[in-house]
This record gives structure tokens, sequence and C-alpha cells, in this order.
């Protein structure tokens, strides 16, 4: 009934969900909701998860494939066991396993700082270009600090998206840098263009500007590059907005001189 309701909501209805928890995987139907998922139409099915019945269960990431999600949403917090108490030894065996299916993989780091914020760029990011063949992208969350805790515990663990941002600078020696990253409601141009070549609505993340921003690099051998150094990617932005425009006020023109005929 949920995913139907969101198929079905208007203007523009849903076409992707993420199914997460707690731990969705320890569900005996969780094969079968994916099932439903893709049944109801949804186009990008992605399952959040620890990974670590992936890791025992050779078969399940194969299930997962079958039933129709695309993507695995993972947990991983850092690259030792201090930092990644929750799946360090068995990611490399889920990741494997999300290889053999095939599934592809999003790295899900929560970030808290003294724990595990001084592995952002030179480790994690490298960890995941180490299998770019299964993982395709890594999406840090700094940590929801809730609840009573002390003030100096709470400054000690604090970590924003922009602090994330100057980290991952600094680790990757400023080979990933500031300049790179883009607010996600920078893509609403391009839903607006999308949205005036085929003539119908699209939703548009248009989330506050502070709430997330990212970036994409290339693997040229051992270098990585982010695509702001051989794409100008505000310049395109910009383009495909007055292209959007542009559109738009011919069709408004054509609409009015049919309504003069």
């Amino acid at each position: 009934m949920m995913l139907r309701r969101m198929r079905n909501e208007k203007p523009v209805g849903a076409n992707a969900v993420q199914i997460t928890g707690g731990e969705p995987t320890i569900r005996d139907d969780i094969i079968d909701i994916i099932k439903i998922a893709r049944e109801e139409g949804y186009e990008h099915i992605q399952l959040n998860t620890n990974s670590i019945r992936a890791a025992f269960d050779p078969d399940f990431p194969k299930r997962i494939r079958a039933a129709g999600s695309n993507v695995i949403y993972t947990s991983f917090d850092g690259p030792t066991p201090r930092s990644n108490p929750k799946n360090f030894w068995e990611i490399p065996a889920a990741l494997e396993n999300y290889r053999k299916a095939p599934l592809g993989v999003v790295l899900v780091p929560t970030v808290i700082g003294g724990i595990n914020d001084m592995y952002l760029g030179g480790d994690i990011i490298r960890f995941g270009l180490s299998n770019i063949d299964v993982v395709r992208a890594v999406n840090f969350q700094p940590v929801s600090l809730v609840g009573r805790m002390p003030d100096r515990m709470r400054e000690k663990q604090r970590v924003t998206i922009p602090g994330c941002i100057k980290k991952i600078e600094q680790q990757t020696d400023g080979l990933i840098g500031r300049e790179d990253f883009f607010t996600v409601p920078s893509t609403t141009k391009v839903s607006n263009f999308v949205e005036q070549l085929k003539g119908q609505e699209t939703y548009k993340l248009s989330i506050h500007f502070a709430c997330g921003m990212g970036t994409y690099i290339f693997k040229d051998g051992d270098r990585i590059i982010p695509v702001t150094r051989f794409i100008d990617v505000k310049g395109m932005f910009e383009y495909i907005g007055e292209l959007a425009d542009e559109i738009k006020l011919q069709l408004q023109d054509t609409q009015q001189g049919h309504d003069n005929d």
C-alpha cells in the first residue's frame, strides 16, 4: 500500500525507493518485498544493509538481484576494526559476493569526529577506488548527535558536511578539492531541461543547499581526477538552464500561435 501510494503521487510519482531499517535483511520476506517494489513499477530499488548476511550467504546477493534490486547501500565506517566494528571483517567477503551477483554498491560511512574522520580521503575513498568494479559511490553521512551527552563529547564528535569536504581535500593532498563539490539542488536545472524536452513534469531534488554535496571522480591508472578538472560543471548547469528557458519560450510561442489560429 505504501509503495503504491508513492507511485501514485501527483504531479510526479516516485520511481525510486530505498528499503531500510534497522537491518532489513533479517526479514524472511525481504526478497518478496523487493519483488513487490519491482511489480509496482519502481525502476531503482536500493537495499540498505550492513552486508553481514551477504558475507555469509553467497546466494543472497544473487537472489536480491533476481528480485529486482539495483544497488546495495551498505554501511562502511572505516578501514580498521576500531573505526568500523560493525562489519570490518565481513565487508571483503560481502563485496566479493556482490561482485559475483552482480550488484553495484554504495559505501556509506557514518562520520564521527575522533573515530573515523581521519580516514575519509586517504583510506575510505581509496578503498572504494580499489574495488571500483563493484563500488559505485561513497556517501559520507556526518553523525547525527541526539539525546543527552556532555558538551565536550558533542564538540569532539560533531562533524559537518563542509567539515567532511575540507578533510577530504586535506587527506587527498588537494586531488579532490572543495571547489569540486556541488550542492544537490544544482541538478534542478537538469530536471527543468528534461521536463521541457519531454513535455512532462519531472521531480526535482530541491532540498536545502546545505543538506548534501557531491562530485564525480574518475580513475586514470593510479590517479584520481574530479569531473570538474575537465568539464566546466558550473557552466554546463548554466547552459542547460538557458536551453530549458529557450525551449519553454518556443513552446509558449507555438501554443500562442495555435490559439490565435
